[in-house]
């Protein structure tokens, strides 16, 4: 069985780190934006007058998809979107974490 480098699965373990650290990034970057247009498109619905707000709730199947979305919005609790944005910000920094940990591994002969 052939002996594996040291510094090869230091290598690897960086890409592997470098990878995780992308997609965490990314997926809490995706989901702290569909919050902030949650919370958007919330304002917009309860800013509306409320009679129209009713008409629009009354002829929803009827509406364009991006005012179903926004009516939709409104049906979904506070505590759901505040929950949302915590997860979002804690994968954001658990990314960045791994990503900044990610420059102290290097290989032996680099150590100084």
């Amino acid at each position: 069985m052939p002996r594996r480098d040291p510094d090869q699965q230091l290598r690897r373990l960086r890409v592997v780190l470098l990878v995780a650290a992308g997609m965490l990034l990314g997926a809490g970057l995706v989901l702290y934006g569909q919050v902030q247009l949650a919370i958007r498109l919330r304002s917009d619905v309860e800013g509306t007058f409320f009679l129209w707000r009713a008409i629009g709730e009354a002829t929803f199947f009827l509406q364009d998809p991006v005012t179903q979305l926004a009516l939709a919005m409104g049906d979904i609790h506070e505590d759901y979107i505040r929950e949302s944005r915590r997860v979002a910000v804690g994968l954001l920094i658990l990314g960045g974490l791994i990503l900044g940990t990610i420059p102290f591994i290097r290989p032996m002969h680099d150590r100084r």
